[in-house]
């Protein structure tokens, strides 16, 4: 049975196969969690309802080109999405 409080109440994640360039550091930093499919290469989140939200964190931050989306409700936690410093005028 599982834990209803694991901290992951609504806790989504997946990998953008389009930026992952299957370098492999998610798996390092989560094995077991994050892996890289053996024909295409590329990482896939393998066992979500295994990880701790640490393991899920710690494999989002190693990827370099931040592939791996973590969201809560719907909503981007990982990586965050920075708004312009500076607004573009359109003249």
């Amino acid at each position: 049975m599982s834990d209803q409080n694991d901290g992951k109440q609504g806790i989504s994640g997946w990998v953008d196969p389009k930026r992952c360039i299957s370098n492999a550091k998610c798996t390092t930093a989560a094995p077991g969690i994050y892996v890289l499919d053996e024909e295409t290469q590329v990482a896939e989140l393998v066992d979500f309802d295994g990880a701790t939200l640490q393991q899920l964190f710690a494999g989002a931050r190693a990827c370099p080109t931040q592939a791996i989306i973590i969201e809560q409700y719907g909503r981007r936690m990982y990586p965050q999405i920075l708004t312009p410093m500076f607004g573009e005028e359109n003249s």
